[in-house]
């Protein structure tokens, strides 16, 4: 029996490779299928019996598994051996039996590193893997693990020392399913855990990432095994996963208190696992021979499926593709009002680690209301980058539109990089916090940065002014911008609304400058909008954002559809005082006076000559599109009024009345008989001044002066 022993031990000696021994746990499935015992992860109170083996030695049960196989299932299992004797212990004078409930017997192997750990030194435990392939219907709780010893001297050749056996109430027993597990790899202990799961469905198919973590816990470094992945779904079935890493896990080193983490990636799963349970394998190929391999397992971690588990704002994601690795951060979430409906902005960048810069990926995503109702967002990239520079932040806005009045009160960002034309891959998916219409508020006087690489600026109102034309407002507020980059620059587009007290929104029109700005430079912009005559000014805001159209920032051309970091920016007080004097009259940023006025008439024509003077404040680009200055003429008895109209500066036709910087004489001559009989009385008249905007207008300043007198 001894020479049958030995020729045994060399058949096993044929299958050596370099395996490290840990403990490996599974979920639970149909048939209890992947329940594990795992004696150090119970309570020593539930722990199965220890087999006595003399000269206080003893033989217990370590761990324990079922798992389908190639053609089958297979057991796994480890037995600690204890020498508490003096002297060495062989282990080559016991052997374990492995016995189902109906009595048959299956033939356990040794792991075949194990077969070279002959002797227990005294005083010291050792651990001893086997393998041994069961039955389809073998359930763990089901075995029977009898100790024997070699004895020449009986007629069976071998005593039976004991059995280790599951109590018929064997569930207490049963390792918990956890997604993280301290296992033992090199000798050093190891914390493996499942951070984050992802999966999304291509076609007919679903594609899934897990991402691992494993830190060293140990007091040396560590040099990772060649394991292969796989997923495993609770019907059983066993789908291979690729791990994207860099050089996979063939080439790390773990160093002791550093955590490392690999995405690992399974593609073709069925849409009818979608929902299910999964755990996740790490194996070790064992090679028997060119036709015959064994995937011993390593570990086994359940996968947390759970929403949940989500990186949330402020969280760094890993995304791995062919081109490197690029590291994802959701940091603000905000909600703006848009006309009828409301936008969703997530504040996102983007870098990584590497030497060399990355090509920009093609990015899509979406926002994810409730847990089920899915809403197309559109990616903004803020920043002037053709790619992803080493070390640079480049920042992204995901904006999507939802109805004013739908009320969701979870929100999760997924964000995918678009591989092809119908496939795209899962970046990274954030839980976002419940988020109200709370726009930042600025103070009147406070500036509004523009930030991102290339188009540094800042805003801020100037004045408010209100136009009419007695049925209806015109109500119109400046905007000042500044180009703060080292180079000119053209205006960043800009959306805005009026905001009044009780939330009512008015779209405004922009009255754009198409020049670009020199560093430093200054630009005037104008936004209006038509509003009840009857409409208070008192608390009105402004809503103001960058201008986005599709999935960039608005060009000059562009009608924006969107707009990003809204902010609420209180408005100066109305602007509606009248000058008594026609000297020094303001209109934002021009001046204009009147002097050296005198009047004549006649019973033919009327005639009014003056000077006027116009200055503006140079240093701001303006646009003058929908405005004109008008000088009036009216008599003390109302009867005659005489208008005047001006383009500012510039005019449509070369024929058209314009007003321009500088000191200039004008006249105003109307010719017509019946004057003399409308003007009942010569003593006085009034001029005033109107600035018109949009047809609409605004007085500005008025004065009354005495017939065929000249004034300063």
């Amino acid at each position: 029996m001894k020479n049958y022993h030995s020729m045994r031990l060399f058949l096993w000696l044929i299958l050596f490779f370099t395996f490290v021994t840990i403990s490996f746990v599974t979920s639970t499935t149909a048939h209890a299928e992947g329940e594990s015992y795992l004696r150090d992860e119970i309570e020593p109170a539930l722990q199965l019996n220890t087999v006595a083996i003399g000269n206080e030695s003893s033989i217990d049960l370590k761990s324990a598994v079922v798992l389908p196989a190639d053609g089958g299932r297979t057991l796994y299992f480890t037995v600690t051996v204890t020498n508490g004797s003096g002297n060495k212990l062989s282990f080559l004078d016991y052997w374990v039996k492995i016995i189902s409930a109906s009595g048959a017997e299956f033939k356990a192997e040794l792991i075949p590193q194990d077969k070279l750990k002959k002797e227990i030194p005294a005083g010291q435990r050792v651990d001893y893997s086997f393998y041994a392939p069961v039955n389809d219907t073998t359930l763990l709780e089901e075995l029977t693990f009898r100790i024997t010893q070699w004895n020449y001297m009986s007629s069976e050749l071998e005593t039976n020392l004991g059995d280790i056996r599951f109590p018929d109430a064997s569930s207490a027993l049963m390792a918990p399913i956890t997604s993280s597990r301290t296992v033992l790899i090199g000798g050093m202990p190891v914390d493996a855990e499942v951070s984050r799961w992802s999966v999304q469905q291509n076609d007919s198919t679903l594609s899934a990432k897990v991402w691992l973590k494993l830190t060293n816990k140990g007091k040396a470094s560590i040099r990772m095994p060649v394991y292969q992945y796989a997923l495993r779904a609770a019907n059983g079935a066993m789908y291979p996963l690729e791990n994207l890493s860099d050089g996979g896990s063939a080439s790390l080193l773990l160093q002791p208190d550093v955590t490392e983490e690999w995405q690992l990636k399974a593609v073709h799963l069925p849409l009818s696992a979608a929902s299910q349970v999964w755990d996740l394998f790490i194996n070790q190929t064992i090679t028997i021979n060119n036709e015959l391999k064994l995937s011993y397992p390593v570990a086994t971690l359940r996968i947390p499926t759970d929403s949940t588990d989500a990186p949330r704002l402020g969280d760094s994601v890993e995304y791995l593709n062919p081109q490197g690795t690029y590291l994802l951060k959701a940091e603000k979430l905000s909600r703006a009002p848009w006309e009828d409906q409301d936008i969703l902005t997530t504040d996102v960048v983007i870098s990584h680690k590497q030497a060399d810069a990355l090509p920009f990926p093609i990015m899509r995503a979406y926002y994810e209301l409730d847990g089920g109702v899915v809403v197309e967002a559109k990616v903004v990239q803020t920043d002037r980058a053709v790619g992803v520079p080493p070390g640079i932040l480049v920042h992204l806005q995901v904006v999507a539109k939802v109805p004013y009045t739908y009320p969701f009160a979870q929100t999760k960002l997924v964000i995918e990089e678009k591989v092809n034309a119908n496939v795209s891959e899962e970046m990274a998916a954030f839980k976002l916090p419940p988020t109200s219409i709370k726009l930042p508020y600025l103070t009147f006087g406070e500036s509004q940065p523009i930030t991102g690489a290339g188009r540094a600026a800042q805003y801020a109102p100037r004045e408010l002014n209100i136009y009419t034309d007695g049925s209806s407002n015109v109500l119109e507020a400046q905007v000042e911008i500044v180009n703060l980059e080292k180079r000119s620059n053209g205006i960043p587009r800009l959306t805005a609304f009026f905001k009044t007290e009780e939330d009512a929104l008015y779209p405004t029109k922009i009255r754009e400058v198409k020049q670009k700005l020199n560093p430093q430079g200054k630009a005037l912009l104008s936004f209006s909008s038509k509003i009840p005559k009857e409409l208070s000014t008192k608390g009105l805001r402004l809503v103001i954002g960058e201008s986005v159209t599709e999935q960039r920032l608005s060009g000059a051309d562009d009608k924006a559809d969107a707009y990003i970091n809204a902010v609420e920016m209180d408005l100066a007080v109305l602007n509606d005082s009248i000058s008594p004097s026609l000297k020094d009259v303001s209109f934002y940023p021009y001046t204009i006076s009147l002097s050296n006025i005198q009047t004549w008439l006649d019973n033919k024509q009327l005639r009014v000559n003056f000077t006027y003077k116009l200055s503006k404040d140079s240093y701001y680009e303006t646009s003058n599109e929908g405005s004109k200055l008008i000088i009036q003429f009216t008599d003390s008895n109302g009867k005659v009024n005489i208008d005047e109209t001006f383009y500012l500066e510039t005019a449509p036709e070369e024929e058209d009345k314009r007003v321009t910087q500088g000191e200039h004489d004008y006249r105003i001559v109307r010719q017509d008989e019946t004057l003399l009989y409308k003007i009942e009385s010569l003593k006085q008249y009034k001029m005033s001044i109107y600035h018109e905007f949009q047809g609409k207008r605004k007085l500005l300043a008025s004065q009354t002066m005495d017939w065929f007198g000249i004034t300063k």
